[in-house]
């Protein structure tokens, strides 16, 4: 399997959602097509909320694994590494100094990683670069830890260390490039060597050499990573780690790549040959070619998922769905229910999850997740063939779409249930709601799109007098 074919699917739809809104919805998200040359930032990011330490002294992002100092170098294709570089499980991390999500798994999923797993000798860490367009201090620090890694790999990861811990105080700073140039320094870095590296054309070539090979594999957002060939996209937890090295340490590898989509097709489509699903294979009703598109991410268990369903459905079905001018799309986000969701969409291999959706909600107090025997009794209550039904619950057939759904929706910077994108697709534009809401709200949500403003016209200018 080809790097990039567990992560095309995911990365695909998560563009296609991005480009609708038209806004960056909280995630470090969509890559820069290219760099120029490092500068001085023109704007000034708000710092984080939790203060870090001060920039003009060398600090750690977390304590080091008991172990020691880990073994670092530069590999082959010129990437910076620490570990063993013969182990037999590789995690390759594209990230972005400046992306908050990447600060948090570097200051709090990493040390463990480093601990457990790099400083052991069992996993080889290898760092690409995918500074975002929209962190004006993403490519000065980016080039700050590249070039001094270029005189000692261990500067490097010095560097990456300290970027991270003190990313709410260079961030928000006047000048930033210059707090990096006086931490090289502080951590022993020459001076005139430091200085030659941050204006040479190499180092702007090896920077957009990772870009580069970051959009080839479609990554679309940071962090991600590559747990040799298992994709994770998002600030993961420990738990999703380790199960991936596992994986690879078992030589186990992903699912084949999917069939791809039809030329001009988006994944959250209809599919004409499966009635009811999108091609990606989500619950999907209302007209194939309606103008608005609701991608909502939900969970069956969420009290504020409940309201949803109680005051707001009811008004997109009869108003907007049974019209024609809106088509659900349903993505699960299986914070509390993870299981009732796989029952939800065995249901819709028997052509029935909207009304299994609908029963679950009703009788969202009357069950808990886990309880196969009440989803069951759903079923038989729905007509379903119940043995089809425990059947399918039974082999987990669906268990990857449930949990790449719930990862979605954190690269989109969704961290609630329900969360939702609304996407005209004449207009191409789009706006996230996330959660509950009032119906009011999102009645007008859905009027910004229809009946988006009139810009007002640009003054002419006065003709210039003649002299």
């Amino acid at each position: 399997m080809s790097p990039t074919s567990r992560s095309a699917p995911r990365a695909a739809l998560l563009l296609v959602l991005l480009a609708a809104a038209a806004i960056v919805l909280g995630a470090c998200v969509v890559a820069a097509p290219s760099v120029s040359a490092p500068a001085a930032p023109a704007t000034v990011m708000p710092p984080t909320d939790t203060p870090a330490p001060s920039p003009t002294e060398p600090v750690e992002a977390a304590p080091k694994a008991p172990t020691g100092e880990m073994p670092t170098g530069v590999d082959a294709d010129g990437n910076f590494y620490r570990g063993d570089p013969d182990a037999r499980v590789k995690l390759v991390e594209w990230s972005d100094f400046e992306c908050p999500y990447c600060a948090r798994h570097a200051t709090e999923v990493g040390p463990l990683l480093d601990e457990a797993y790099v400083a052991t000798g069992k996993v080889q860490h290898v760092f690409r670069n995918l500074p975002l367009s929209f962190h004006p201090n993403a490519v000065p620090s980016a080039v700050a830890a590249y070039c001094a890694g270029q005189q000692d790999p261990a500067l490097f990861w010095k560097m990456h260390d300290w970027l991270f811990a003190n990313q709410s105080v260079w961030s928000s700073g006047q000048d930033a490039p210059a707090q990096f140039r006086e931490q090289a320094l502080a951590l022993r870095a020459d001076a005139d060597k430091y200085d030659a590296c941050v204006t040479a054309p190499e180092t702007e070539a090896a920077i957009n050499r990772d870009l580069s090979e970051g959009m080839q594999l479609q990554i679309a957002g940071t962090p991600a990573f590559y747990v040799n060939d298992w994709f994770l996209g998002g600030a993961y937890p420990f738990e999703a780690f380790q199960d991936a090295i596992i994986k690879a340490e078992q030589g186990i590898h992903p699912p084949p790549t999917p069939t791809p989509l039809p030329e001009g097709v988006a994944p959250y489509d209809a599919d004409p040959s499966r009635p009811g699903m999108t091609y990606d294979g989500s619950p999907t009703r209302g007209e194939g070619d309606a103008r608005l598109i609701l991608v909502a991410f939900d969970d069956f268990k969420c009290e504020a998922c409940l309201q949803h369903f109680k005051e707001i459905e009811p008004l997109l079905k009869s108003k907007y769905v049974d019209t024609g001018e809106l088509r659900e799309v349903f993505k699960f986000y299986p914070i509390s229910a993870p299981h009732a969701a796989v029952a939800s969409l065995c249901a819709l291999e028997q052509g029935k999850f909207w009304e299994f959706h609908d029963l679950l909600f009703q009788e969202q107090a009357n069950w808990t997740d886990g309880d196969r025997a009440r989803m069951l009794e759903y079923g038989d209550q729905l007509k379903l063939d119940v043995a089809k039904l425990e059947e399918c619950i039974a082999d987990g057939r669906h268990q990857d779409q449930i949990e790449n759904e719930g990862g979605l929706a954190q690269e989109l910077g969704f961290f609630a249930a329900p969360s939702f994108v609304l996407i005209d697709t004449q207009a191409n534009t789009g706006l996230p709601i996330q959660g509950a809401t009032t119906p009011e709200q999102f009645e007008e949500a859905i009027q910004q799109l229809l009946n988006p403003p009139t810009p007002e016209p640009e003054p002419t200018p006065a003709p210039t007098p003649t002299p």
